[in-house]
């Protein structure tokens, strides 16, 4: 009997027992015990007919029974009280489509069928054709049988991530065992594309059906490459290390002998931090073994992220950023192209503390590595130590106005370095006396008065350094032998080891005011004002180099030259002048701004300004204790942002004093010597960079904008931190097109004393970068450049991506460069099956 003659059957033999007055009818919700253990809600749009005969109960039209925190609706459904259970079935409208497919909940589980029979008491059910989504898997089941454990037992079915009614692809099998929140295990698999089978089978099926994390396998990729052979990358396996900590282990493995291990571990602890920690090891061998062209390389990385949780502790912070590795790791290991770009890998832990009334602490390690040359900087660690400024001589109880000495301020600065600059090829090999250190205490006292319009600053500086060494320095004139090789005269440098304290003090005095003008156009309200800022200062310290602190030394070379040098020539805080200097400078400082009219402004007059130029210094100064050479250079330095993105900087400095014929500077100045020139200009740097961006969005009005971005971004604060967190992985669809441009130009002018003229050098590119949605599945995108000084392109990459529902289609291709490359990948969007894909690679090192 077809399913519609059965309800045609059912409702004559409803009718014949409504004639009867056996039976109640009603639409409108009932509560009935009968032969169940607890009451049962049920309710109808159309009708609801008891059979008391049978004991029976039947609904028509959006059915809907809730027993025990079971609910199941469909568009019919019979009740039997005796047997208590429970046939749904949806039914077919004038054209024949089904209609009001049972839907069936219990707890957690719900899912969609065809047919569903249930008993209340064993808690078992039989389904057909079932549709059941469990976390991103949608599962289909011809034939289903769920237990009082919830654990479904499948009769041919198959499973996919297309949420499309009639699945683009899908994994088949005949056999299959389904466990909420845990797994689902089957037996052989398939895959069936656009209904069409692939010829793959695997033996069986296991797939992780969990919100919780739990350990499993990490899928390799496959791949070739000519130099390495083929290869599987990134295989490996999962741990999850409790609540707060898990950890991947993974490698690569290649044909022709390179490998690689990776340790990823992350962490999160509330309301204390998180972060990562990442270890790599790579063997690295090209080409073909006993030829010119085959090579081995070691190479590792080690990486450390850490952020406290802003509520750890309102006084004090700690974060680390750790990169540190082999020079070669990002040349021959790169995740990306920023990583292969990238030629400073640099590092910082830091942590700094508040306490009392304004005192500070911090203490931080850091680092940075030149991947070509593989130099390393290393500070380790440094800490700072500083106090809040006080006023030793002002007054608890003040009467009257402030008196002058109640105005002289002290604090106190402390700052330690330990630092070693070496080669990652001995760094294995430091020791204690390669490290640069010391200790700087520096005592500022100043005061400041006003008289009027002017600023009188005063101000004396205490400053202390400690040196665990020093050097003395002589000349060696006999060859000597270092080796078995002979090493012609030369200056020779000896370390003492030992505690140095080294003193200096200086005294600074100036005066500054700012003079305003203001020029008014005669016709419109335009408005030009010129702010000057004239400071007149005085700088003294005392002979450093002389009794009784004697901190510079002197030899003579095999020329009869007097050289003087410092004992604490290269160390860490550097070290007081030699000679006495009291120095005079006078220095302007200049502003320019424009006052215009702006509609727009209403509350400021309706004018706007706009700043033509940010800053004009120029100026020099005269020592008078000098016995040469007093007058410095004149400098002139100038910067200004002539529009958002477009920044313009210079500084040129002039010297007063000529040069001879072999380009010595001598104590004569330029207007007194034989070419007679007004000034001798020493070196120039220019500046100019410009940066723009705009999108599909950039020209539309800002109410329009601010909806869209809050469409965009809205979500919970851990879903906008994931998805900020790994950016890289989506595409944006969001603006139709995006397009930014970058130029940079840098001109440089020095005076060369060895040829006795100007060298010029300058750097000039241009960079381009952008991305065009051509359809709302088609994203097309790109960057490249130009140096103008090579005239060369520079990095270069096109990047193709297709949106195909439940799949995607991404391209990069780098076309030129020593990074050249491609990578074609078409995958499953779900981060459950992605490992489920097709690529095609020509990796860089291949050329």
């Amino acid at each position: 009997m077809s399913q519609s003659q059965k309800l045609d059957s059912l409702a004559i033999k409803a009718d014949s027992l409504i004639e009867s007055g056996a039976i109640q009818r009603k639409v409108e919700k009932k509560k009935k015990s009968l032969g169940l253990k607890t009451k049962a809600t049920y309710d109808a749009d159309d009708s609801l007919i008891m059979d008391r005969v049978n004991n029976k109960l039947y609904l028509y039209h959006n059915a809907v029974v809730n027993y025990d925190g079971i609910i199941l609706k469909a568009e019919y459904i019979e009740l039997n009280f005796d047997k208590n259970t429970v046939y749904a079935v949806g039914v077919p409208d004038s054209t024949g489509k089904i209609i009001g497919s049972p839907v069936f909940k219990d707890g957690g589980d719900e899912y969609e069928a065809g047919i569903i029979e249930y008993n209340f008491d064993t808690k078992k059910g039989l389904i057909s054709d079932v549709t059941k989504n469990e976390g991103d898997i949608y599962i289909w089941m011809k034939k289903g049988k769920k237990l009082p454990s919830n654990i479904t037992y499948v009769e041919t079915g198959h499973f996919t991530t297309c949420s499309a009614k009639h699945p683009h692809y899908r994994i088949k099998f005949k056999k299959g065992k389904i466990i909420p929140d845990d797994k689902i295990v089957t037996g052989p698999i398939y895959i069936e594309v656009e209904d069409v089978p692939l010829p793959f089978v695997m033996p069986f099926g296991f797939i992780p059906n969990t919100s919780n994390r739990a350990n499993g396998i990490l899928m390799p990729s496959y791949g070739y490459t000519e130099n390495r052979g083929y290869n599987l990358t990134n295989g490996g396996y999962y741990w999850g290390l409790g609540d707060h900590a898990d950890l991947q282990l993974r490698g690569d493995i290649f044909t022709r002998g390179s490998w690689a291990v990776k340790a990823l571990t992350r962490y999160n602890f509330r309301y204390r931090g998180s972060g990562s920690v990442n270890l790599n090891f790579a063997f690295n061998k090209y080409g073909e073994t006993d030829t010119k062209n085959y090579n081995e390389d070691k190479t590792f990385q080690f990486k450390w992220s850490h952020r406290q949780d802003a509520k750890a502790n309102p006084y004090s912070s700690f974060s680390a950023n750790v990169n540190f590795g082999s020079k070669n790791y990002n040349k021959l290991n790169p995740k990306s192209s920023e990583d292969y770009l990238t030629n400073t890998m640099m590092s910082s832990i830091s942590y700094s503390a508040r306490f009392g009334s304004g005192y500070n602490f911090t203490a931080s390690f850091n680092h940075s590595q030149n991947s070509k040359s593989g130099d390393i900087d290393m500070t380790l660690p440094q800490i700072s130590f500083s106090t809040p400024r006080y006023y030793p001589f002002k007054r608890k109880k003040a009467v009257g106005s402030q008196r002058w000495y109640e105005k002289i301020s002290m604090s106190y600065k402390m700052d330690a370095r330990n630092n070693l600059k070496t080669n990652d090829s001995v760094f294995m090999q430091t020791q204690w006396k390669d490290f640069d250190n010391g200790v700087k205490h520096v005592i500022p006292i100043s005061s400041t008065v006003s008289a009027g319009s002017f600023n009188w600053t005063n101000s004396v500086n205490l400053t202390e350094r400690w040196y665990l060494q020093s050097v003395n320095k002589y000349y060696e004139s006999d060859t000597t032998m270092v080796g078995g090789v002979p090493v012609p005269p030369h200056t020779v440098t000896d370390r003492n080891y030992g505690f140095q304290a080294v003193h200096e003090f200086n005294y600074n005095s100036s005066v500054t005011t700012r003079i305003y003008g203001m020029y008014m156009a005669k016709n419109g309200p335009l408005a030009l004002r010129h702010v000057i800022t004239p400071t007149l200062s005085f700088n003294y310290h005392p002979d450093f180099g002389d009794e009784p602190y004697n901190y510079w030394q002197e030899y003579t070379n095999d020329d009869g030259d007097i050289i003087r040098y410092s004992n604490y020539d290269g160390m860490m805080y550097g070290y007081p002048n030699d000679g006495k200097s009291g120095s005079v400078g006078l220095f302007f400082d200049n502003n320019f701004e424009l006052k215009i009219r702006s509609r727009r402004d209403t509350v400021n007059g309706g004018t706007k300004k706009i700043k033509l130029i940010d800053n004009v210094r120029f100026g020099t100064s005269y020592n008078l204790a000098a016995e040469e050479f007093a007058l410095a250079p004149f400098q002139l330095t100038a910067r200004t942002q002539l529009y958002k993105g477009l920044s313009v900087r210079y500084a040129g400095y002039w010297d007063f004093y000529a040069l001879d014929t072999s380009g010595v500077r001598i104590n004569t100045f330029v207007w007194n010597a034989p070419d007679k020139q007004s000034l001798r200009k020493n070196s120039s740097v220019f500046n100019l960079s410009f940066n723009y961006s705009l999108n599909s969005n950039t020209f539309k009005k800002k109410e329009d904008k601010d909806k869209k971005d809050y469409k965009s971004k809205k979500g919970t604060k851990e879903e906008l931190e994931e998805l900020n967190e790994h950016k890289e992985d989506y595409v944006d669809f969001n603006n139709a097109w995006r397009a930014s441009v970058s130029y940079t130009l840098a001109y440089k002018e020095n005076y060369n004393l060895t040829k006795n003229t100007m060298a010029y050098d300058f750097v000039q590119t241009v960079n381009f970068r952008g991305s065009i949605n051509i359809t709302s599945k088609w994203k097309i995108g790109g960057s490249t450049g130009w140096d103008f000084k090579t005239n060369q392109i520079t990095y270069t990459s096109v990047d193709i991506y297709r949106d195909l529902h439940c799949w995607e289609l991404m391209f990069n291709w780098i076309p030129m460069g020593f990074n050249r490359s491609y990578n074609l990948t078409l995958r499953i969007k779900s981060p459950l099956l992605q490992d489920l894909k097709l690529n095609r690679k020509r990796n860089w090192r291949d050329y």
